[in-house]
């Protein structure tokens, strides 16, 4: 029988206790959350691999670039959206029991979550644009994202305009949180990236030599190789990146509980 885990999500949290919680859970339950999505992790490393080969064999070509980039760049949303539902399953799980449970197979994806998971992701990609001007207006929307993902039964438009304002009114811990925990997957990452930056600008590089006439000077085998590199960056990546989404599943609790007992004082006060 499993352990329950202490940290529960339903808990009013100050910025600090939602990044100690979500470090702790993401680092007590690490493999349980890797072997369900390892399967949909590597789909989505493979999308991006190509995507990122294709588009330094052709950056030249500007013509042949764009049209390869609009169907990769959707088949890379679409992949990465449902390789995070394979995440979001699990905690949904420890929203509803407080634990996360060791999966029986490699792949046993929950349906009904990868559906709300990419429609919550396609609803709010225009919501995302219009905002790009006021970019600190963004934030709250991921609170709006977690909430109709991790409640069954809520409505993304009729309770988009509630949602939001719910989300705006703890900007400031939003800001916090979401600051310090990029801050730090962006350091890793950098780390992470720079043989496959190293790559594709030798890629990039080679290709303008082609075109000139000039001959490319790299070994028969660089495709290969950056397909490679690029599939294993954007595996390990998931994973780094992946604490960010762990921590946006606390604020979304720590919100719901602090506007729970804000509608109680409310009650109480009538």
């Amino acid at each position: 029988m499993e352990k329950k885990d202490d940290n529960t999500l339903m808990k009013a949290r100050s910025y600090r206790s939602i990044l100690a919680e979500g470090y702790r859970l993401y680092n007590g339950n690490f493999r349980k959350l890797f072997k369900a999505s390892w399967l949909m992790t590597l789909v989505y490393a493979i999308v991006g691999a190509a995507m990122g080969t294709l588009g330094a064999i052709q950056m030249p070509n500007l013509t042949a670039l764009v049209m390869t980039a609009v169907v990769l760049i959707l088949l890379a949303i679409t992949t990465e959206s449902l390789t995070t539902a394979t995440v979001l399953s699990k905690l949904k799980e420890h929203q509803d029991t407080d634990a996360i449970t060791t999966p029986v197979s490699w792949w046993k994806p929950d349906s009904r979550l990868m559906g709300r998971t990419l429609k919550a992701v396609i609803f709010t990609i225009p919501l995302f644009i219009i905002l790009i001007p006021v970019f600190p207006l963004i934030l709250p929307l991921y609170y709006v994202i977690m909430k109709y993902v991790m409640t069954p039964g809520h409505s993304f438009w009729p309770s988009l305009w509630r949602d939001y304002k719910r989300g705006l009114r703890y900007w400031g811990s939003t800001f916090l949180v979401l600051f310090v925990s990029t801050l730090l997957v962006m350091l890793i990452s950098i780390i992470i990236l720079t043989p496959a930056a190293i790559l594709t600008l030798a890629n990039m590089q080679a290709q303008q030599s082609l075109l000139i006439g000039d001959p490319s000077g790299m070994p028969s085998y660089i495709l290969p190789l950056t397909f490679a590199t690029l599939t294993l960056t954007h595996f390990i990546l998931f994973y780094v990146v992946l604490v960010v989404l762990v921590h946006l599943y606390y604020i979304y609790g720590s919100i719901e509980t602090k506007e729970q007992e804000r509608e109680q004082q409310k009650q109480n006060i009538r």
